[in-house]
């Protein structure tokens, strides 16, 4: 605990009497003469102290300490003599000592009833985020949470046909996004993140968004040039909504609810990936998906989580994941074979936190950046993602073994952004 200081009127060239020592204030001398001006340092009991009787008086008025100490004041310059049992000081001084006095022991009882735990717990390295999250989820309830089903990772196949229909259906569900924690999600399909789409380059899509909650939502391809204020807008409850674009770039690209505030929206899981296959098609690799995003949490009266706007407006998440819960791929690799050519489609759906994608112990032989392959890099250690964009990348691993992959900006890493791909023989 830091210390403190109370000063003290500073003498005037008239000789004041001087308070008597009462416990537990310590008063100056009286003297024929002016004493110096004497400032007592107050320092405030440690955490696990109680507080000492005052020290013996000395002549000088001591230095700063250097560390709390268990005593209320240090040292006065020397004693005065008590006038029979009672301070003879101005009323002035004696408000200001009895103020004083009922201060320090209000202080005293918070940091008795407040005494906190050593700071040698074995989470004590933990992010400020964690930190936070710690103190405002750790109080009430356990919640059960949902058994949780590992997202499957695999890219589909893309629809066949000039013209394709895909449909999504606004859903609130109940889900795990960590070990024990249950999370109430806005959801596309009843998944964080919603269904894969994959369709090709020149195909037409005819969309529905089915709105199944009470509440309004919305649809925003990234991958779709369409006016916003016409197929873009809030689908009432209960109500549908269709409409037409057509898939004119090739990339891995984000699809999320556009409704106010957004940041709500897509942090409570309303988002998902969608990949357009260049006109011309990939090489054979085997192919994965990844979303990394983040989750921002509250605890419930009944222990379950939810959204927890300014923990999101500050940028502070309790949770970051691929494909929405916290190290499941660490738990379940992902698995490719020796000298296989390995393409993992990653998306950054935030809201808010960069990727810093990497994968320990391999180099990326291959980058394109949006997923579009004419913006092609080559020999990559680590790509940066904003929230809302995505990458292609490729891998041929020459030696089986574990390989972590992970945002290599570790705070988010340590909060669950991290996986394992399996190379084996």
């Amino acid at each position: 605990m830091a210390q403190q200081s109370v000063e003290r009127p500073t003498p005037s060239s008239e000789a004041i009497p001087q308070p008597a020592a009462v416990e537990p204030m310590v008063a100056e001398p009286i003297s024929d003469t002016t004493p110096a001006a004497v400032e007592p340092a107050v320092v405030m009991p440690t955490e696990s102290a109680q507080p000492a009787q005052p020290a013996q008086p000395t002549q000088t008025a001591p230095a700063t300490p250097s560390a709390p100490s268990s005593t209320y004041f240090t040292s006065a310059p020397a004693p005065v003599r008590a006038g029979k049992g009672f301070w003879r000081g101005s009323p002035a001084e004696i408000v200001f000592a009895t103020l004083t006095a009922f201060a320090l022991i209000a202080a005293f009882m918070l940091s008795v009833t407040h005494v906190s735990a050593p700071a040698s717990d074995s989470n004590s390295g933990n992010n400020s985020n964690s930190a936070s999250s710690s103190s405002s989820n750790s109080s009430g309830p356990a919640f059960p949470a949902p058994a949780h089903k590992t997202y499957d990772a695999t890219a589909p196949a893309a629809l066949q046909g000039s013209v394709v229909n895909v449909k999504l259906e606004v859903k609130d569900s109940l889900i795990s996004i960590a070990p024990g924690v249950a999370y109430h999600a806005w959801t596309f399909g009843g998944t964080v993140p919603g269904p894969i789409i994959r369709v090709k380059q020149g195909q037409t899509i005819n969309f529905t968004l089915v709105n199944g909650t009470a509440m309004a939502h919305s649809i925003d391809f990234h991958a779709a040039e369409t006016p916003w204020n016409v197929n873009y807008q809030a689908v009432a409850a209960g109500k549908s909504f269709s409409f037409t674009w057509k898939a004119s770039y090739p990339g891995i690209f984000m699809y999320h609810c556009g409704t106010p505030p957004v940041i709500e929206h897509i942090a409570n899981g309303m988002y998902g990936a969608i990949i357009v296959d260049p006109a011309s098609g990939w090489k054979p690799a085997h192919e994965f998906v990844l979303v990394q995003s983040e989750f921002y949490t509250r605890k419930m009266p009944d222990g379950s989580m939810s959204f927890d706007y300014n923990k999101a407006m500050a940028v502070q998440p309790d949770y970051v994941t691929f494909n929405g819960y916290v190290n499941q791929y660490k738990e379940a690799p992902l698995t490719a074979k020796l000298g296989e050519r390995v393409r993992i489609f990653v998306l950054n759906a935030g809201p808010s936190e960069f990727s810093a994608f990497h994968t320990i112990g391999a180099m990326f032989t291959d980058v394109y950046t949006d997923g579009n392959p004419a913006n092609h890099m080559v020999g990559n250690q680590t790509i940066t993602i904003p929230p809302g964009g995505g990458s292609v990348v490729e891998l041929t691993i020459p030696e089986a073994g574990l390989y972590p992959f992970v945002t290599h900006s570790f705070a988010n890493a340590s909060a669950g952004a991290l996986g394992i791909l399996k190379i084996e023989a």
